[in-house]
C-alpha cells in the first residue's frame, strides 16, 4: 500500500538508502536532512513529498517527489529507492505510479529524473527508460570525471 510518510517511517527510509548499494556516504546522509525538513514544514514548504509502498508496518521502498522552482507544472523525482529484498516485484513501478497521479493532480505536466551515468546506475536507467522516460540529457563528467550526469524526462 502506498501512503504519505510519516516520522515513524525515518529509520526504514535510511535504512532502504543506506542498503541499496549505489549511494555514496553523502547521498545516503542527505535523505534524513530532507526528511527532517520535509516532517518540520510539511511537504509543500519543504518542497519534499515523501511517499511509501508498505506492507503492514515495513516500508519497502519510498520515493520524494517536488515541485521545480520557477517552472509551469514540472516537478523533480528526487528519489525512489526499494528494499533490495523486494526488488522485481513492482515496488518501484508502483511508487513511481503514485508520484505521476500525485503530479497530475497538483497541475504538473512534466517529471524529471537525474542520475549518475555509472555502470552502479544502469539498472536505475532502464527503469526509467521501460516507464515511458526519455533520456533527454547527458552532461559529461558532471559528478567527477567518468560520471555523467543523465537526465530523464517523463510528459504527463
Amino acid at each position: 500500500m502506498i501512503s504519505t510518510a510519516t516520522e515513524a517511517d525515518k529509520a526504514q527510509i535510511h535504512d532502504i538508502t543506506a542498503r541499496a548499494g549505489v549511494f555514496s556516504q553523502e547521498e545516503i546522509d542527505s535523505v534524513p536532512a530532507m526528511f527532517d525538513e520535509y516532517l518540520k514544514y510539511g511537504a509543500q514548504a519543504s518542497g519534499y513529498h515523501f511517499i511509501v509502498y508498505r506492507e503492514g508496518e515495513r516500508v519497502l521502498g519510498y520515493a520524494i517527489y517536488g515541485y521545480r522552482d520557477l517552472t509551469d507544472g514540472v516537478y523533480d523525482l528526487y528519489w525512489i529507492a526499494v528494499d533490495p529484498n523486494a526488488r522485481r516485484k513492482g515496488v518501484g513501478r508502483k511508487l513511481l505510479t503514485a508520484c505521476e497521479e500525485a503530479v497530475r493532480a497538483e497541475g504538473g505536466r512534466m517529471l524529471i529524473a537525474e542520475t549518475s551515468g555509472t555502470v552502479e546506475y544502469a539498472s536505475t536507467r532502464e527503469f526509467y527508460l521501460r516507464t515511458g522516460f526519455v533520456n533527454e540529457a547527458s552532461i559529461r563528467d558532471f559528478y567527477k570525471p567518468g560520471d555523467d550526469l543523465k537526465i530523464f524526462v517523463k510528459r504527463l
